[in-house]
C-alpha cells in the first residue's frame, strides 16, 4: 500500500532528528535568567514557556533539565516537527488555531496540573502574523494554573527564510542567546474577549522589551573547528569505552590485575604512600602494610576499568548481594530526601548503575569533575547511563537542594582530602583528616535522611553495604552544629567499611594532606 504525505515526513523524523541534534551540538549557548524558570519548576510547579515562531530551532537547549509538553499543529510539517520533538524527550499535543486546537490545549493543560511539566508554546503560530500573540498561552496558563515565562532566542549568524514568520536558522557555530523574561501570572478571566487581548498585548510587550545580550567577539574559526573535533573524539571514546565494557566482568578483572601490576612498578611515590599510610592508620607490620597496599593497587585499577560497566550493571545483576534488603527497600521507597554518602571504596564506580535504578525521583551523583574534557565527557556519560544526572561539585548546591526538595537523591564521596575552608577536621583512622562538609550542611538544610553506603568486592561477586541511616530532622543545636553531627556520622561510617575490606580502599591517595591551622 502505498504510505500517505504524513507517514512519509513521519519516516523523516529520526534523520532529521540526528542532523538537528548535530547541528545544535555546534552552537554555543548564553542564557540570561533561566532562574524564572527553575524558580517555579524547582517547586513542582509547572510554567508555560512563550516564544516567537521564527526563533523555535535552538529548542533543544531550552528542554535541558526540563520536562515540556509542546503545541504542535496538526498540519504535514507539524507531523515531522512532533517525530522530531518526541525524539527529544518532549511530549506533543497536537492542534493549532484552526484544527483541533482547544482539544489539544486542554490536554496540555491536564498534563500540566497533573505531573508538573512545563507547557511550550509559540504564540504567534502556526500561521501568524507574524510577532502578535494569540489566545492560545493565555488559556493554557489560565487552565493550568500556571505562570507565563516569555523567552527570546536571539543567534548570532543566521540565515533568515522568506516564510510567513521569516525563520531563523542558526549557522553551525554560531552563539544562541536564550533571555527569560519574568514569571508572572495571567489576570482576567478567559472568558472575557477584551480581558485576554489585553494580556495577548502585555506578553507581547514582555517578549519585545527582551533584548540581545552584548557579548564578547566570537572565537576564530579555527578554534570553533577545534572545538568540534574535539566533541567528535569525545563521542568515539565514549562509544569505545562502550565496547570495552562489552568484555564482560571476568576479562576486567584480568586487565586489571595487569594495570595493577603495572601502576604498582610505575609510581614509586604513590607506592611508598599507601605502604605508609597503612603501616601507620592500621597498625601493621611493614610486610603486611605493602601486601595490603599492592592488592588496593589493583581493586583501584579493577575500579577505574569497571567505570565500563556501569551500563551492564544495576540492582538485579546475578553479582550483586544485598546485606541489608530492608534498608535497600526502605531507600528505594523514597519517602524523604536522601543524602548518600560513600567512599572511594570497593566497586565504588559501580554505585553509579545502582543510585540510577533506586528510583524515579530526581537523582544526583556529586563528583570532582576531570581536569581532562575527554576524560570527563566519557565518565560523566558512563556514570548517567541508568538516569542519574552527574554534576561537579563545585556547581552541587543549588541542584542538589531542588533534587532533595523532591524527595530525591544525592549521592557524594565523602573520604578524599578537601580544603581547610570547606572542611570539618575529624578522627579517621586514627589521625585527624579534612572532611568535605559540604554534604552534611545540604542534607541538614533539606532535612533529609543520611544513609552510608558502599559496594564491595566479594570474591567474583559484588555486595552492597547500607547502613541505619541518620534523620537530620531530629538533630538538635543549631545548623553549624547539626552538620558537625552529619559529618562525624558518615565519617565513622567510611571508617567502618574501609576496616571491612582494607585492601579495597584509596591508599595512594594523601587522605591526611590538610592540616588544621594551629592557634598560636
Amino acid at each position: 500500500m502505498p504510505h500517505s504525505g504524513k507517514s512519509l515526513l513521519g519516516a523523516f523524523s529520526a534523520p532529521v532528528y540526528w542532523l538537528y541534534r548535530l547541528w545544535c551540538r555546534s552552537l554555543r549557548y548564553t542564557e540570561i535568567n533561566r532562574a524564572a524558570i527553575e524558580n517555579t519548576t524547582d517547586q513542582g510547579r509547572p510554567v508555560v514557556l512563550s516564544l516567537w515562531h521564527d526563533e523555535l530551532f535552538p529548542l533543544i537547549y531550552l528542554k535541558r533539565r526540563l520536562n515540556i509538553i509542546a503545541l504542535v499543529s496538526q498540519s504535514d510539517d507539524g507531523d515531522l516537527l512532533a517525530g522530531v520533538l518526541e525524539r527529544m524527550g518532549l511530549e506533543t499535543a497536537r492542534g493549532s488555531s484552526s484544527r483541533g486546537g482547544v482539544k489539544a490545549l486542554l490536554a496540555a493543560a491536564r498534563r500540566m496540573r497533573e505531573s508538573g511539566i512545563c507547557g511550550c508554546v509559540t504564540v504567534d503560530g502556526p500561521r501568524g502574523p507574524r510577532h502578535e500573540v494569540k489566545e492560545g498561552a493565555i488559556f493554557l496558563a489560565a487552565r493550568a494554573d500556571a505562570p507565563i515565562v516569555p523567552i527570546r532566542l536571539f543567534m548570532e549568524r543566521r540565515k533568515v527564510f522568506k516564510s510567513w514568520d521569516r525563520f531563523q536558522l542558526p549557522l553551525p557555530f554560531s552563539r544562541v542567546s536564550m533571555v527569560c523574561a519574568d514569571a508572572y501570572r495571567v489576570e482576567c478571566d478567559i472568558r472575557d474577549p477584551e480581558a485576554v487581548a489585553r494580556e495577548c498585548r502585555r506578553l507581547e510587550e514582555k517578549l519585545g522589551a527582551l533584548k540581545a545580550p552584548e557579548l564578547p567577539p566570537s572565537p576564530s574559526l579555527l578554534l570553533q573547528l577545534s572545538q568540534m573535533f574535539s566533541w567528535a573524539m569525545c563521542r568515539v571514546g565514549y562509544g569505545f569505552a562502550l565496547l570495552l565494557g562489552k568484555l564482560g566482568f571476568s576479562r576486567i578483572r584480568s586487565l586489571a590485575r595487569g594495570l595493577g601490576s603495572l601502576l604498582w612498578t610505575c609510581l614509586p611515590k604513590r607506592r611508598r604512600l599507601a605502604t605508609e599510610s597503612i603501616a601507620r592508620h592500621l597498625e601493621l607490620s611493614q610486610a603486611t602494610a605493602e601486601s595490603l597496599a599492592r592488592a588496593s593497587f589493583t581493586h583501584n585499577a579493577r575500579s577505574f576499568l569497571e567505570s565500563v560497566l556501569v551500563p551492564e550493571f544495576g540492582l538485579s545483576h546475578p553479582l550483586l548481594d544485598v546485606e541489608r534488603p530492608d534498608l535497600l527497600e526502605r531507600l528505594k521507597r523514597g519517602e524523604r530526601p536522601s543524602v548518600i554518602t560513600t567512599a572511594h571504596l570497593g566497586a565504588w564506580e559501580l554505585l553509579a548503575s545502582l543510585l540510577g535504578d533506586v528510583s524515579d525521583h530526581p537523582r544526583l551523583t556529586v563528583v570532582r569533575t576531570y581536569k581532562n574534557k575527554l576524560m570527563d565527557y566519557i565518565t560523566t556519560r558512563l556514570r548517567s547511563s541508568h538516569g542519574a544526572d552527574v554534576i561537579g561539585h563545585r556547581e552541587a548546591a543549588f541542584p542538589v537542594l531542588r533534587a532533595l526538595r523532591k524527595n530525591g537523591y544525592a549521592a557524594f564521596l565523602a573520604d578524599h582530602n578537601t580544603s581547610r575552608s570547606e572542611a570539618f577536621f575529624l578522627p579517621f583512622l586514627g589521625e585527624e583528616a579534612a572532611v568535605n562538609k559540604g554534604p552534611a550542611v545540604l542534607a541538614v538544610r533539606a532535612k533529609a535522611l543520611v544513609w552510608p553506603i558502599a559496594l564491595i568486592r566479594d570474591g567474583d561477586r559484588y555486595r552492597i553495604i547500607i547502613e541505619e541511616p541518620l534523620d537530620t530532622a531530629l538533630l538538635e543545636g543549631d545548623a553549624e552544629e547539626k552538620a558537625l553531627t552529619v559529618a562525624t556520622f558518615y565519617t565513622e561510617a567510611n571508617e567502618r567499611m574501609v576496616r571491612r575490606a582494607p585492601d579495597q580502599w584509596f591508599w595512594m591517595h594523601n587522605r591526611w594532606k590538610t592540616k588544621r591551622v594551629m592557634d598560636d
